[in-house]
């Protein structure tokens, strides 16, 4: 008898569960039900599959009986109880048992498609001696000689040689700086000029992206020819696979692939597995992509953490070949050989972060959340001018940083000298609900400046947090309330142009935001931020989550938290189970699991 007070498991769990055993016409069989069910709830935290060897660690699934149900039996017994059904990847089965891990089907093959598409685009690149030279020459304009390996070279050199790339780096390491020097260099031994498209998985990421591109693009002496080709805007992965309203599928597909000769995807640690298997099926053999990230964020908010996933740590080292090439580009080590027959030689990670030098409080702190070290961390608040542990009450704080930041928002002289105000400050939380979450903060800073409790007020900033492709505004997009010339007021929005206006009547759902989720603010940066954590442990605080929100402050860090919660959130890490990491691995293509209704 199921114990439904504490039951952590949805009716929707329990569905699928009795659906599933229907189909393999066992209704009677309690572990193959309570199999399917744990799979369903572990999709629902972030998992891909259900890890029969690790999920026995963690609850619920190693507290069965406490809701009525039959513990959980050991691996390889499970295993074999399993065996009795065909679940094979083959088979027609909903669910699918591979190398210890239980998968919905569609789960299964968005890992596939994903696992395979960068089987097979793992195509070396071939230079002519023309095209060598050209990009020699790009490459010595744009990366100085160095006495120590220059990561920024060798990612450029290897997006040269590789048809799919993977850049990995933290903050300040040269991400887009990189990447436009490359798609410059791509473009230069191009023997035409080559459609580029630069594409993230928000808008907010998109944006941020297209303007780092522009700014990097300034700081370059390009030809006519070389700067035309590199985009000045780039699009959210959604409306470049083309959106087919109330379908989950896209325009675009293997069918129909997207028109790219280069894409360019950027913050791809944000993209979860089902975008991105859509993402790959969509991309033609002959698009030479690079994708751009973070490896240590936050993973993606639905289930997977692909980036993670294919980022493998230490890095194998490369192969002989591209040992060579490397070196006749400038990039000369025995530390870049692999020792074994494994290595990567689509991975480049950045090393040297050039925002947070060796004096750098964030940088130093960024590490020891990294290393998992919460008292190093803790002491460098006592020593680092850029970083500050508040003691004050959060209330005492908010009415400090309103006065400081927000209050006199309305009074600045222009529309852009009041977008740059906001850009100084955020508040970010873990949670949104709570006295530290960010309904409450915002509710608590807006009666300090909206008195009248108007629904719209000069100076007020505006999040939005549902996509309309109409108005061209994205889940995450941030404007402000400003009066136009004829003084009404105006939500406005940053756009290559300048600024555009909504009139606030036509906006899709929205939010005020003085504060906002930790999550929300990837692929943002402010001067100054300050965290405030929940006043009690909580499992959504993490060291990613933390190293997230840390890392979107440029110049100052501010932290509202408990030394208690601060230890258990740097021990507390993501893991998400998944097969992607082993399986890229093996050597063959898995073909056959590919069967089935695309999804």
């Amino acid at each position: 008898m199921m114990n439904n007070q504490s039951m952590p498991f949805q009716p929707i769990d329990i569905a699928l569960a009795k659906r599933v055993c229907q189909w393999h016409n066992a209704t009677n069989s309690q572990l193959l039900m309570q199999s399917v069910l744990a799979t369903s709830f572990a999709l629902q935290q972030g998992h891909t599959c259900l890890s029969l060897k690790d999920c026995l660690q963690e609850s619920p699934f190693n507290e069965m009986e406490s809701f009525g149900f039959q513990p959980f039996p050991a691996t390889d017994d499970w295993m074999a109880a399993l065996s009795e059904f065909n679940l094979d990847p083959n088979s027609q089965s909903p669910i699918i048992l591979h190398n210890q891990r239980l998968y919905l089907r569609r789960y299964f093959q968005f890992e596939t498609e994903v696992l395979n598409f960068f089987k097979r685009h793992n195509q070396r690149i071939t230079l002519d001696s023309k095209q060598a030279a050209t990009a020699r020459q790009y490459l010595n304009d744009f990366f100085a000689p160095s006495a120590e390996i220059d990561w920024q070279r060798a990612a450029a050199i290897n997006a040269l040689f590789s048809q799919v790339s993977l850049i990995t780096g933290g903050p300040g390491t040269g991400k887009t700086y990189t990447v436009t020097r490359i798609l410059a260099t791509l473009v230069a031994i191009s023997p035409s000029m080559p459609l580029i498209q630069l594409a993230a998985p928000t808008g907010k990421a998109a944006q941020r992206l297209a303007e780092s591109i522009r700014e990097a693009k300034q700081s370059m002496s390009l030809d006519l020819f070389v700067g035309e080709a590199i985009p000045d805007e780039a699009t959210t992965i959604h409306r470049l696979l083309g959106v087919i309203p109330n379908s989950i599928h896209f325009k675009h597909d293997e069918n129909n692939p997207i028109n790219a000769d280069i894409l360019l995807i950027d913050e791809a640690s944000m993209i979860d597995l089902p975008l991105m298997a859509r993402l790959v099926r969509a991309i033609k053999p002959s698009t030479q992509v690079i994708f751009l990230g973070d490896a240590d964020q936050l993973p993606s908010v639905a289930a997977g953490s692909v980036l993670t996933d294919l980022i493998e740590r230490p890095h194998p080292g490369y192969s002989p070949e591209r040992v060579k090439a490397l070196a006749q580009f400038g990039i000369e080590t025995s530390e870049i050989s692999a020792q074994a027959s494994t290595f990567r030689d689509d991975l480049t990670e950045l090393k040297r972060s050039r925002r947070f030098d060796g004096g750098s409080g964030i940088g130093k702190l960024a590490k020891a959340i990294l290393n998992g070290q919460p008292q190093p961390g803790i002491t460098l608040f006592e020593t680092q001018t850029d970083l500050e542990w508040l003691s004050t009450p959060l209330d005492k704080a908010l009415k400090q940083w309103t006065a400081e930041y927000y209050r006199d928002l309305p009074s600045q002289r222009s529309l852009s000298d009041a977008f740059l105000q906001l850009k100084q400050f955020r508040i970010l939380c873990a949670h949104r609900e709570g006295e530290q979450g960010v309904e409450a903060i915002n509710e608590t800073i807006s009666k300090q400046l909206n008195i009248n409790r108007q629904p719209f007020y000069k100076g007020q900033p505006i999040m939005v947090t549902q996509n309309h492709y109409g108005l061209k505004l994205f889940n995450g997009d941030i404007g402000l309330v400003w009066p136009n010339e004829s003084g009404q007021l105006m939500v406005w929005f940053e756009s290559l142009e300048g600024y555009r206006a909504v009139a606030p009547g036509r906006l899709p759902s929205h939010e005020t935001v003085f504060a906002m989720t930790i999550h929300k603010t990837q692929g943002s940066e402010f001067s100054h931020v300050a965290m405030v954590l929940p006043d009690a442990a909580s499992a959504i605080v993490t060291r990613e989550l933390i190293y997230t929100g840390l890392t979107r402050a440029k110049n100052a860090f501010t932290l509202v938290a408990s030394s208690a919660v601060w230890k258990q959130g740097i021990t507390n890490q993501v893991h998400r189970w998944a097969g992607l990491s082993s399986r890229l691995n093996q050597n063959d293509l898995e073909e056959g699991s590919e069967k089935g209704s695309k999804l």
